[in-house]
């Protein structure tokens, strides 16, 4: 049996990156699978290697900064598939990459509004059924930059610093509550060979300047190499398991070891 056969696993941010690996990591173990995605395209061709590997696989196109969609969201899920096993919110954006000074209130509240509110929105949506049955997985996505920010990046490390706390204090929320069965946990990984990485690399690209030059430099883990998302993808699999029931309340560094704590 395999270990997520019978499970249904929701993943916003899933058409592309580390939301789509993670689909297909969690489907190849049997998770029937909602692929979440602003872009219809990207969530349908998503859905379709799902099914491919023989699980369920749900296209859903949605603005997860859209209270009432994420709401019926989670409604219309628990309606076709039953109650959700495992979130996995992947959905966000690069931010604005500028100095502070220099970056907007709209481009500063567009970057917090994704990747943060939007966290706690999808969250609110799906916690209940788990907390009914005492029996969940919440994956949340924060970066490198929730531990380490780096300069021109104030707006995303605001973010990713605010998805590591409220990971956590969701974490001791459920202890509070005696929900000892469903866990918090958030991923911090570091450079990752993503279409986000490629955004970036053209966004600072001097003119000529190649993305493979940029990724090279981007590369300052111990290991020198970009990460592939499959490697944070299998990371959401092992704490979406039963193995992982004890780790609650972690942020769990996949960087290559460019973060040491």
């Amino acid at each position: 049996m395999s270990r997520f056969e019978g499970k249904i696993a929701v993943i916003t941010g899933g058409g592309t990156g580390i939301g789509r690996a993670t689909a297909l990591v969690l489907a190849r173990e049997g998770a029937d699978i909602v692929v979440v995605s602003n872009v219809a395209d990207q969530a349908q061709a998503v859905a379709e290697e799902v099914r491919a590997l023989g699980a369920k696989g749900l296209a859903k196109v949605v603005d997860v900064t859209d209270i009432p969609a994420v709401n019926a969201l989670a409604a219309e899920v628990d309606a076709q598939l039953g109650k959700t096993d495992i979130l996995v919110t992947c959905a966000g954006v690069m931010g604005a990459r500028k100095l502070l000074t220099e970056t907007s209130s709209e481009e500063w509240g567009k970057t917090i509004e994704v990747n943060l509110n939007a966290t706690f929105y999808c969250i609110k949506a799906f916690l209940p059924g788990m907390l009914e049955r005492d029996s969940g997985r919440i994956i949340t996505l924060s970066s490198a930059s929730g531990k380490l920010p780096a300069a021109l990046n104030s707006d995303y490390a605001a973010s990713k610093h605010g998805v590591v706390g409220l990971t956590k204090a969701l974490a001791l929320e459920l202890g509070i509550l005696g929900k000892h069965g469903v866990t918090a946990n958030t991923l911090c990984p570091g450079p990752i060979d993503t279409p986000m990485m490629d955004a970036i690399a053209d966004h600072f690209g001097a003119p000529g300047a190649s993305r493979e030059t940029f990724r090279a430099k981007a590369a300052k883990n111990i290991q020198r190499r970009l990460l592939d998302p499959d490697e944070v993808a299998h990371m959401a699999a092992y704490l979406a398991s039963n193995e992982a029931r004890g780790v609650t309340g972690q942020a769990m560094n996949i960087c290559g070891g460019l973060v040491l704590f």
